[in-house]
């Protein structure tokens, strides 16, 4: 980080907040993003940001396709999968949805015509999705994504105090593989 920092002459203290994906995704990586992003925001006192690691994925297809509906799919393991409904409007989002299905509940997701998805998990329901003849796209997380939310949050004053951070699972602890 500080490499990053020296990149592009600023000090930490030149920071407003600090943005982060929340998951759902892998459970150490979300629990590693959020607990850099509350010490930073801890030692120089600032507020945090928290964002879907959903929601950055559907907006990254929406900036990039100008679609109306988008559907996340992230491998959530052990038979699960992580599944985001958003609708837009232009660039705003007007409704979403997240949880954790079964795969064998993928049937439950009432896509509606022009719907894209994407993520790690269209893999894990690919027969599924080719009966839907759905556009697929396998995209990850972009940082660019994540801050256009961040700046409008930040804009309307929709930050946490670092101590409120939390990583989002949408499952239970049973649903963890332990070694």
């Amino acid at each position: 980080m500080q490499e990053l920092m020296n990149h592009i002459n600023l000090t930490y203290q030149d920071l407003d907040v600090v943005a982060t994906g929340c998951g759902p995704g892998s459970f150490t990586g979300t629990r590693l993003a959020c607990s850099i992003t509350q010490g930073l925001a801890y030692s120089i006192g600032i507020p945090v940001i928290s964002v879907s690691s959903m929601q950055i994925l559907a907006q990254g297809m929406n900036r990039e396709f100008q679609c109306s509906e988008v559907i996340v799919l992230i491998n959530a393991h052990m038979e699960q999968i992580y599944v985001g409904e958003f609708e837009f409007v232009e660039e705003k989002i007007i409704s979403s949805a997240e949880k954790a299905l079964n795969l064998d509940q993928i049937n439950s997701i009432r896509p509606t015509q022009g719907s894209f998805f994407v993520g790690d998990g269209c893999q894990l329901v690919d027969e599924y999705l080719r009966k839907l003849d759905a556009k697929v796209y396998e995209r990850y997380p972009n940082a660019e994504d994540l801050l256009r939310e961040a700046e409008i949050r930040l804009r309307v004053g929709n930050t946490l105090d670092p101590k409120d951070l939390a990583p989002v699972y949408l499952t239970g602890e049973e649903h963890w593989a332990k070694n």
